[in-house]
């Protein structure tokens, strides 16, 4: 019953904040104009990860026993939406955001007294433990996956369902060994309304809202935070390997197009068209089909997790499973105008 009321309250909450938070936005000109990069009509208010956070923040405080790890969490979220709220007004260096997303980090390990210290027995011949450089691990995992939730917000509804994917597995594995944490699942309940305002469902469609760089990086945070103290420890909920699988589809498409930006002597953090969904887009698919489909990949990947994390399936084969998946995923987009021209081809054909 507990649950169920903490759901509901954090999905009003969510609900009120968008609300309220939407005419400051306007206001304020806290918005999201297009360009030739952004095609999308009118100035779209950049608020969803205000209210997610608002929602989450408030539930949790009220919900939650407040100890020096929520307090501490909800302070590295809070600085999280501060710097994105300011990245989205007035598009910060590179350098600033890193050095925030360090601080953060920084705070989480502190906080909860861990980091990303043993990988599991991923190579076959014992567990990989990392010693002090899982320090080094844990700062590269923190900006890697706040980044990756980051660069996958391209299209409407894409990065609510990819953090909702995610964080219905983390619930589904916490869930299911036993434990009670709600904040995974507070988070889901919150990305609730800001997915209606986006997509426009539900005669919303003149009032919609973008995420913002403030929410992609709350909820990219959010996650890491989740994966690392549940892989960690002595008491850890399931094994690193499977955070790998829930997460698979923001981190291979980072990790892919850092690879392509590379090779073209460009910049790892140059802005592009290049990502997963703008193939999509080009291949002839629309925004709300590309969504499906991109949707159904994740769930795929993510269903592999768990069903290997059930199932106690060999880490050294669920991790060989993964690298083989991506390096053909990186192939395919490093090889993605010859694919794309197949596909034409053959669509012509029919």
């Amino acid at each position: 019953m507990e649950l169920m009321l903490a759901l509901f309250f954090s999905f009003v909450m969510s609900l009120v904040a968008i609300g309220v938070v939407r005419p400051v936005a306007i206001r304020f000109n806290l918005v999201d104009k297009p360009n030739e990069r952004k095609k999308h009509e009118g100035n779209i208010p950049l608020i969803g990860g205000i209210a997610v956070f608002c929602s989450v923040s408030v539930t949790a405080s009220l919900f939650f026993p407040l100890n020096n790890e929520l307090a501490s969490y909800l302070f590295a979220s809070g600085l999280m939406v501060m710097l994105g709220v300011m990245d989205d007004r007035h598009d910060l260096s590179v350098r600033i955001r890193v050095f925030f997303q360090v601080v953060v980090a920084t705070l989480m390990i502190v906080s909860t007294d861990g980091y990303i210290e043993n990988l599991g027995n991923i190579l076959f011949f014992g567990d990989v433990n990392l010693a002090w450089f899982g320090v080094v691990f844990t700062y590269v995992a923190v900006i890697g996956i706040i980044n990756a939730f980051n660069m996958v917000d391209g299209i409407d509804g894409l990065l609510g369902s990819m953090a909702i994917i995610t964080l219905i597995s983390i619930s589904f594995l916490l869930f299911s060994g036993g434990q009670t944490s709600l904040l995974s699942i507070l988070l889901v309940a919150a990305l609730v309304p800001y997915l209606i305002f986006n997509l426009g469902v539900f005669g919303t469609q003149y009032k919609k809202i973008f995420m913002g760089d403030a929410g992609s990086m709350f909820i990219g945070f959010t996650v890491v935070w989740l994966l690392v103290i549940n892989t960690q420890g002595e008491f850890s909920s399931f094994r690193p390997v499977t955070a790998l699988w829930i997460v698979a589809v923001p981190l291979m498409d980072m990790a892919a197009i850092i690879i392509r930006r590379i090779r073209k002597g460009k910049s790892p953090f140059s802005p592009d068209r290049d990502h997963l969904h703008h193939i999509f887009l080009r291949a002839g698919f629309t925004s709300k089909q590309a969504l499906v489909i991109i949707s159904v990949i994740g769930i795929l990947f993510a269903m592999v997790g768990l069903v290997g994390e059930v199932y106690q399936v060999s880490e050294g084969l669920m991790f060989l499973l993964f690298i083989a998946i991506f390096i053909s995923y990186n192939y395919a987009i490093l090889h993605v105008w010859r694919i794309l021209k197949w596909y034409r081809k053959r669509t012509a054909i029919r």
